[in-house]
């Protein structure tokens, strides 16, 4: 029997392969969320524009978020989202990130939140090509249509590497 004690590296190796891997699926939704958006802060390639500080985040809210970092978890929540859905567009992430409005006299009702948040979200995840366009093409090689956007490759092994540090802890 061999009774030396096992490495780092070793044990690490071994719960890997005992998981088949870490993925974004296996870590809870906050902690994922908050780890993500530190790493999008942290990179500076993602701009918060000047209107952030004053727009609130849909008509179903009162004011705008407290916290000044709220776009980059905003946007870490889109990329999650796209991540378990593998492809989204702009009337479903608004839905999704939607809330219950209430008027004085009126019931409850579910409204979309604002496009303008989602949408800019959507264009600097591109410009840090960890999301694509999903287009439909024709013979002629034209493109017929747009499906939404799509998680890349980039993407899913940046996220899915997050996600293996947050669970090595």
């Amino acid at each position: 029997f061999n009774n030396k004690k096992p490495s780092n590296m070793e044990e690490e190796l071994r719960f890997i392969n005992s998981h088949k891997g870490v993925t974004v699926k296996d870590v809870a939704a906050d902690e994922f969320i908050k780890t993500f958006a530190a790493f999008l802060k942290k990179s500076g390639k993602f701009k918060i524009p000047e209107w952030s500080s004053y727009v609130k985040t849909g008509c179903h809210k009162v004011l705008a978020p407290f916290d000044p970092d709220w776009l980059y978890v905003r946007a870490a929540a889109v990329a999650r989202y796209l991540y378990i859905r593998r492809r989204a567009g702009m009337k479903l992430l608004r839905n999704h990130f939607g809330g219950r409005k209430r008027g004085d006299l009126h019931r409850e009702h579910h409204v979309l939140t604002g496009g303008k948040c989602i949408r800019y979200c959507l264009q600097q995840l591109a410009k840090m090509e960890l999301i694509g366009i999903v287009q439909v093409r024709g013979d002629d090689d034209k493109v017929i249509s747009t499906q939404g956007r799509q998680i890349t490759n980039k993407g899913i092994r940046d996220m899915d590497r997050i996600a293996r540090q947050i669970k090595r802890g």
